[in-house]
């Protein structure tokens, strides 16, 4: 049973050969098990390997899962830090399976330097990867279904290498550069004690980064909220009480919250599911 009322989230770390992610709000969380979004923080050491998802169809189809359509906000990272969004043209699926296939895929895909604060949507089908010395959080459709293209030649704790999807890929990649931006989809809107910027809008999920110098008042009538703290602190009043909010909060704030206020000076994303 989903919680009746706001619910601070503990984080589940997970722990990679190239770094870590803490996932924020998942179906680990007891009573979000059908929870739509998985949101996580990133913290990339090395490079995670290129890789693509699949559409719902395709991932319901073999993978009886929904596809994995993602977003990333650029938290930190280092000085020169970069990430692969994409390709730089167009290929076709021959080029693209010869190129996994000899390791030169790195030569086709869209290099792009990062600062924070960057916004990247990464629809299914779109090739990507995290670079070194970055750290995102990352909102996207509640899957884990992933194509691995490229992974550097690298080997686990037992000296083996991770496995590449090669077939899978090739059925559901684009063969085409992104035809979204890596900027907010919408302008910054300043408002009586804060601002609010849309970060990406498209059939799965919606999300804001509300930046709250006074309060901000709102409600969840159109359906359950997430609200990632990323910077300073305040307070949630809501018909069930107070709630501290501080750097690192992750908050579940079910349908049922109705009302509700923030009260401080902080940062955060506000993630909603949309059910198309």
């Amino acid at each position: 049973m989903q919680p009746a009322q706001p619910q601070k989230l503990t984080p589940i770390r997970k722990t990679y050969i190239w770094g870590t992610e803490d996932w924020m709000l998942s179906w680990f969380n007891e009573g979000l098990e059908d929870v739509p979004l998985l949101i996580k923080i990133i913290k990339a050491r090395e490079a995670l390997s290129v890789q693509v998802h699949p559409g719902n169809a395709f991932a319901e189809e073999k993978e009886h899962k929904s596809g994995k359509t993602e977003m990333w906000y650029v938290l930190d990272c280092e000085p020169g830090a970069y990430l692969y969004y994409g390709l730089k043209h167009k290929i076709s699926e021959d080029e693209f399976r010869k190129r996994i296939q000899n390791q030169t895929i790195l030569e086709v895909c869209r290099k792009m330097p990062v600062k924070k604060g960057d916004v990247f949507y990464i629809p299914a089908g779109l090739l990507h990867a995290i670079g070194a010395g970055i750290t995102v959080a990352e909102i996207q459709q509640s899957s884990d279904v992933t194509y691995r293209v490229y992974d550097y030649n690298r080997e686990n704790a037992n000296h083996e290498k991770r496995p590449l999807h090669i077939e899978k890929a090739a059925l559901v990649a684009g063969f085409m550069p992104p035809l979204a931006g890596h900027r907010p989809m919408g302008p910054r809107i300043r408002k009586n004690g804060y601002s609010r910027t849309l970060l990406v809008q498209c059939p799965y999920f919606v999300v804001q980064l509300y930046e709250i110098s006074e309060s901000v008042t709102d409600d969840t009538a159109g359906g359950f909220q997430s609200l990632l703290i990323l910077e300073g602190e305040g307070v949630l009043k809501t018909r069930f009480g107070e709630m501290s909010l501080k750097a690192g909060d992750s908050i579940y704030l079910p349908k049922e919250t109705g009302d509700y206020q923030i009260i401080g000076t902080l940062q955060l994303l506000r993630s909603t599911a949309e059910r198309k």
